[in-house]
């Protein structure tokens, strides 16, 4: 990695834009994790259904309970016309207590030999209008008085229906996700630090070539052939730079052909910005935005090929590079500098010609700028 100054940048941005994300996905983990040992999700054994009130005051309501012997006690629940599920009752001890079951343990309840017993899942729910209501009916089966019928009922009814089942399910899914996508994430960042080619930002350079090999040549130009810098802005001899955190914009020098500076307002109109815009007859388009005046002459000059070397260059050379609109614009071409990058100034006046072409193809540079650019 060492030197390779454009790959430096890719890296750098996957780690900016990985650290946000890790720090979502692992704060989303601690959260599942949180969830899942708390009571509401847990699920605990039970061995007697008379622990049923034991369990319900210390949170501990979602419960694993053997089942065996069950009575059907002639009650259904109903939702509108359509039964739920079915009461049945357990009489053991002086003590009744109650169970609802879902339709399908019901019918294997029913079904089942005399002594099957059943593993099933349950939530405590306090219930103390139906178990009164349940036991009233069977006061005199029982043999239970008046006197004794307080004592004789659970309040707590073992309920199927209201056991959490996918609230359980779904935290234990998101968890083994979140794990999931930690571990890609931390491989994809190993990858992508050994082979920087296969970052989204780095595939956007196709459009040159193998991508490799461009960024390959980003790295040696900008480490070698580099002519300005200025922040995130760098230009060399082949290429114009603009690194962002989100993305790295890179224009191919060679493709360019008009260039023109626009002096904007702000939002609010308080503040002045300029906008540097490249394009040629192909419709390629890029912008950007910068509030120094002196940054965006500066990068246009290098852009046509200044050497940074030499000073004393006037602003009005700088200037020459600036397509402005005007009829004359191309008569500003001086001929001691037939170095400059491009095409936008040649001995064949190609620039005119050029710019008919952009007129012909509905991208009027000529207008925009005129409107637009003041020097």
């Amino acid at each position: 990695m060492k030197n390779k100054r454009f790959t430096q940048m890719l890296i750098r941005n996957l780690i900016l834009m990985a650290i946000p994300m890790a720090f979502i996905l692992f704060a989303a983990l601690i959260t599942v994790s949180h969830m899942r040992k708390m009571d509401d999700a847990q699920v605990y054994d039970m061995d007697d259904a008379n622990l049923a009130e034991e369990y319900y005051l210390t949170g501990k309501v979602n419960v694993l309970v053997r089942i065996s012997g069950l009575q059907y006690s002639g009650f259904d629940y109903k939702v509108g016309d359509k039964i739920k599920g079915s009461y049945f009752y357990l009489y053991r001890g002086g003590k009744m207590n109650i169970f609802l079951l879902d339709n399908d343990m019901t019918e294997r309840v029913k079904k089942a030999e005399e002594g099957s017993a059943f593993s099933v899942k349950f939530r405590i729910v306090k219930d103390e209008l139906t178990t009164d209501h349940i036991l009233s009916e069977y006061m005199e089966t029982l043999g239970l008085n008046t006197d004794s019928k307080e004592d004789a009922v659970s309040v707590y009814v073992l309920d199927q229906l209201r056991f959490p089942k996918m609230w359980i399910v779904m935290l234990d899914v998101f968890y083994y996700i979140l794990q999931g996508a930690i571990a890609i994430l931390l491989l994809y960042l190993i990858v992508a630090f050994y082979r920087p080619q296969i970052l989204k930002q780095a595939r956007v350079l196709k459009r040159f070539g193998k991508v490799k090999s461009v960024v390959a040549d980003l790295d040696y130009e900008m480490r070698n052939e580099l002519l300005y810098q200025s922040d995130n802005i760098f230009v060399t001899e082949s290429y114009l730079i603009v690194a962002y955190v989100s993305r790295i914009d890179v224009v191919y020098l060679d493709d360019v052909e008009y260039m023109s500076k626009h002096e904007e307002t702000k939002r609010g109109g308080r503040k002045k910005t300029y906008r540097l815009t490249l394009s040629n007859v192909e419709k390629m388009y890029f912008e950007m935005f910068i509030d120094d005046e002196q940054t965006i002459d500066e990068v246009a000059y290098y852009i046509q090929g200044g050497d940074e070397n030499e000073q004393d260059k006037s602003q009005a050379a700088r200037e020459r590079v600036y397509v402005d609109g005007r009829d004359d614009g191309h008569d500003k071409y001086d001929e001691d500098d037939e170095d400059s990058r491009g095409d936008v100034y040649d001995e064949d006046d190609d620039y005119a010609d050029g710019r008919d072409e952009y007129d012909e193809d509905n991208l009027n540079m000529s207008e925009i700028d005129e409107d637009d650019y003041d020097e």
